[in-house]
């Protein structure tokens, strides 16, 4: 706040200027059976140029819409994409784990419960999770990091690869072009009252 600079309000402009653009979207609930939950995770590695820490997201829907969301920085610098991945997955496995039981609790009735499918599109970070033995450029990950690797083998959750093109926890590591932004916002099952000049303001914004 000392040493404002005209960088400062460009992002501020940016900022606004999506959020007028976007006032009218929301997330669109409807019953549709039968009712699936699943997630979606990613990390962008090294994201932060100051740091060079990266940054994980995951979202889930639970039949028509997304009901649980996150993004946020690692706490620590990941040596490889496939740890930062690998760390990405392990936060997600955590809320999976809270919303199975708590959709347990509530008796609604989901398909398939078990193992719940989280897409990722990193294969090594899939790999190194359903793989139980510790190899030796593991060492450096924390041990709570390992929860994921629990879970696989409890049968808790499945890790399925996707392609970089439908991931759609994209959304929540990086910024996006207008296309890639677009595209996974209308993922996250959004009501859309005007598409045109939506999409034309998310264009302006991301130009």
């Amino acid at each position: 706040m000392q040493t404002l600079r005209d960088v400062h309000l460009d992002c501020a402009k940016r900022v606004l200027c999506y959020v007028r653009g976007t006032m009218d979207c929301g997330i669109l609930y409807k019953t549709v059976m039968p009712i699936r939950l699943k997630g979606y995770t990613d990390a962008d590695w090294a994201g932060y140029k100051a740091d060079r820490r990266s940054t994980s997201g995951f979202v889930f829907s639970l039949g028509s819409g997304s009901i649980s969301w996150n993004s946020k920085k690692q706490s620590t610098v990941a040596l490889s994409s496939t740890k930062a991945e690998y760390r990405g997955t392990a936060v997600t496995a955590c809320d999976t784990v809270w919303l199975k039981r708590i959709l347990k609790d509530l008796g609604v009735p989901i398909k398939d419960p078990t193992p719940l499918y989280c897409y990722c599109d990193n294969m090594s970070s899939i790999y190194l999770a359903r793989n139980p033995v510790f190899h030796a450029w593991t060492k450096h990950i924390e041990v709570h990091y390992h929860f994921i690797r629990e879970c696989v083998l409890a049968g808790d959750v499945d890790l399925q690869h996707i392609s970089t093109n439908l991931q759609t926890a994209d959304i929540f590591t990086k910024a996006l072009g207008a296309d890639k932004l677009w595209q996974f916002m209308t993922d996250l099952i959004l009501t859309i009252p005007d598409l045109p000049s939506l999409r034309r303001s998310t264009e302006e914004t991301t130009q």
